[in-house]
C-alpha cells in the first residue's frame, strides 16, 4: 500500500494537545497508513511519540493540478521506491537568526578557521522526515540507495523546513503550502552508504534567514544494523549517513 503523505487531512485536523509528556492527537490521524506503518519501527515510534513534534501533511506527496511535485508524489511514490513518508514538525519553531551563517567547511583549513564562528547545527530540527526506502527502485549499487536520491530526500525535507518559516496551511484545492521556494545551492557531504530496504530519517533546520533568503542544515541518519540495543531496539546506534547545507530563496510569483 502506498500512502500519499496525509493527502486526505487538512491542517485543522492535525490539532493535538500535550498533557504532561504525552501527545493527544485525534484518533483518525493515528489511523493513517503512514502512522500505522512507522509505528512498527521502534526508532520511528519514539520520534512520533515525542511531545516536541506533531505530524503534518507531506505537501510534496500531493501532485498539484499543474503537475508540480509529480516526481516526489508519483515517480518516488511506488511500492519499489518510497511507499511511506511521514513528516513531523516541531511545535515551537523559533524565528531563525538574521545573521549569515558560516558554510560547511570543505578543507581542514576552513574547519580551523570556522572554530571561531562554527556552522550552526541542524538540531533541534524544525522538520523530521521518515522515509520508508524500498528496493530495487532506489538502488544505485545492490542494497545501496543512489546518491542522487539521498540528495533529493534532503532537499525535500529542507523545503518543508523553509515552508514552516514562510507559509500557512494550504487548501486541498491545489495550493502549494510551501509557496514559491527554490534551492539556489545544495552542498551534500556523503559520510556512509545509505542502505535499502530500510528506514531513513532526515532532520532539517533553518539556521538563518535574511529577507527572502534562507540557510538550511540537514542530517540523514539510519540505524546501525550491526549493533544491538538488546531489548531496547530504539537504543541502536544512529549513524550519520550524510549531512548538508543549502541556500534557499523565496521568489515572488510574478517573477516565475
Amino acid at each position: 500500500m502506498v500512502d500519499e503523505g496525509f493527502t486526505m487531512f487538512t491542517y485543522p485536523c492535525l490539532a493535538a494537545r500535550v498533557i504532561g509528556s504525552k501527545v493527544q492527537v485525534p484518533h483518525s490521524l493515528w489511523s493513517h497508513p503512514a502512522i500505522t506503518h512507522f509505528r512498527s519501527n521502534p526508532w520511528a515510534n519514539s520520534l512520533i511519540s515525542s511531545a516536541d513534534y506533531k505530524p503534518i501533511r507531506t505537501d510534496s506527496r500531493r501532485m498539484k493540478p499543474t503537475g508540480e511535485d509529480g516526481y516526489f508524489a508519483t515517480t518516488l511514490g511506488t511500492s519499489t521506491t518510497i511507499p511511506h513518508v511521514l513528516t513531523l514538525q516541531r511545535r515551537d519553531i523559533s524565528p531563525a537568526p538574521s545573521k549569515t551563517p558560516t558554510w560547511l567547511p570543505a578543507t581542514k583549513q576552513e574547519a580551523e578557521a570556522a572554530k571561531a564562528n562554527p556552522t550552526p547545527s541542524a538540531m533541534p530540527a524544525d522538520i523530521i522526515m521518515l522515509f520508508d526506502l524500498a528496493s530495487p527502485g532506489l538502488s544505485g549499487h545492490p542494497d545501496i540507495v543512489h546518491g542522487g536520491i539521498v540528495a533529493t530526500l534532503i532537499d525535500e525535507a529542507m523545503s518543508l523546513a523553509v515552508g514552516a518559516h514562510t507559509s500557512g496551511p494550504a487548501s486541498d484545492a491545489g495550493d502549494n503550502a510551501r509557496g514559491s521556494i527554490f534551492t539556489a545551492q545544495l552542498d551534500v557531504r556523503y559520510k556512509k552508504r545509505v542502505t535499502n530496504p530500510a528506514l531513513l530519517v532526515v532532520k532539517t533546520k533553518v539556521v538563518a534567514r535574511v529577507g527572502r533568503k534562507f540557510w538550511v542544515r540537514a542530517q540523514a541518519l539510519q540505524e546501525d544494523e550491526e549493533s544491538s540495543g538488546g531489548h531496547l531496539e530504539w537504543a541502536k546506534r544512529k549513524v550519520l549517513k550524510a549531512e548538508a547545507m543549502a541556500f534557499w530563496i523565496v521568489t515572488p510569483d510574478e517573477k516565475l
